[in-house]
């Protein structure tokens, strides 16, 4: 029953925005309440005493069509027609109402509720629209309240059913208030989830690249400084790994740019196979260059994972013709790590391993150097 409701008070919301889609299901599910909430006065009337209250029956009938129609025109993508119309209706409803059985009903308090949601039925409510609107609402209420005592109309309640009317008035005023502003409430909620996904999701774009699916530079800094802090308070190893692809000009001009950026992507995925920790960061760096960011990771381990890293590049066996007959494509790699804090920038880590990886290439590539932080001095290993 709740699923059929909400696809009916649904009608009209497809392809609008968020904050357009909720104001469409209000109007639509104040026009549903408006129409159902008359149906048992139209009962009592009827079998009452149809013949007294024939004229607010028949006036009902028009208002259940108008608030019906509400429905059929937002689901038409006219939504400014369709506010405006249940609002209309809805005040004019309650004020013919009172005329005819008197203000002792209590039907003219609906004026509070209509006057509590309808900031949420505007999209872009003017202030002085609101104040003119809030202004009409409470005038149809004075009036109707003072003008149509229970002696003074045509069709008047007898008692008990007028205090029961007036009761039943009273509960549906405060249910219906705290109903739409529950939903409302939800919506918002929802609409702030929403808005935090979409937020985290641009994030990671922003700090993703978008060839390899990597982590890219600005990833890159933002992780390398946050370890650095961490450093700071936890001492631990840190180290950095820089591997730049051999000879990649040659390789783009041969097989095309295409076949370049198919190969960056094989070459993305080997490193990013190989490293499997959570904390470990692989990025693409920018061009053909990568680096790699090893939180709790000292010499031994940085210096085998460097090697395992050129290893498995090599056994890819990607062919880079122009290099020589049988040549494949290699990497050079560049490592540095360091065993607790110091006062200098964490992008010195970085240069250090992108030193490293200079003196790689200067010394043949497709080979792991090791500098030190603190050392100039380097090891290498590796082959041809």
């Amino acid at each position: 029953m709740l699923a059929a409701l909400r696809r009916l008070w649904s009608t009209g919301v497809a392809g609008n925005p968020v904050s357009l889609r909720r104001q469409i299901e209000l109007c639509n599910q104040v026009g549903l309440f408006g129409a159902a909430a008359t149906v048992p006065y139209q009962f009592f009337y009827f079998f009452y005493d149809f013949a007294l209250y024939r004229g607010v029956f028949l006036a009902n009938l028009i208002f259940i069509a108008a608030y019906l129609l509400v429905l059929l025109i937002n689901r038409r993508g006219w939504y400014n027609t369709a506010r405006n119309l249940l609002l209309v209706n809805a005040s004019c409803q309650l004020f013919v109402v009172t005329f005819f059985i008197s203000a002792g009903a209590g039907v003219h308090l609906f004026y509070f509720t209509l006057a509590a949601i309808l900031v949420f039925l505007f999209q872009y409510l003017h202030v002085l629209l609101y104040i003119a609107i809030m202004t009409a609402f409470g005038s149809l209420y004075v009036a109707a309240h003072f003008l149509f005592p229970q002696g003074s109309v045509a069709a008047p309640v007898p008692s008990p059913w007028i205090d029961i009317m007036y009761a039943g008035s009273v509960a549906g005023v405060l249910t219906l208030s705290g109903v739409f502003l529950y939903l409302f409430r939800k919506n918002i909620d929802q609409a702030e989830s929403e808005l935090t996904i979409n937020n985290r999701y641009l994030e990671t774009l922003s700090s993703t690249d978008p060839l390899t699916g990597l982590a890219n530079r600005r990833g890159l800094d933002e992780t390398l400084e946050r370890e650095w802090a961490r450093l700071s308070r936890h001492p631990a190893p840190l180290s950095v790994i820089m591997c730049d692809v051999d000879h990649f000009k040659l390789f783009n001009d041969r097989y095309g740019h295409d076949g370049g950026d198919r190969c960056l992507q094989q070459i993305a995925t080997t490193l990013k196979d190989i490293v499997s920790r959570p904390s470990d960061l692989v990025a693409r760096y920018g061009g053909e260059e990568f680096a790699l960011v090893l939180p709790g990771t000292g010499e031994e381990g940085a210096r085998y994972l460097g090697e395992k890293l050129r290893e498995a590049v090599r056994e890819l066996a990607v062919p880079n013709a122009d290099v020589g007959t049988g040549a494949r494509i290699t990497i050079s790699v560049g490592v540095t790590s360091i065993d607790h804090f110091r006062s200098d920038e964490a992008a010195c880590l970085l240069k250090r391993a992108d030193t490293a990886l200079y003196q790689a290439k200067e010394n043949g590539r497709n080979q792991v150097v090791f500098l030190p932080y603190n050392s100039p001095r380097s090891s290498g290993n590796g082959g041809s």
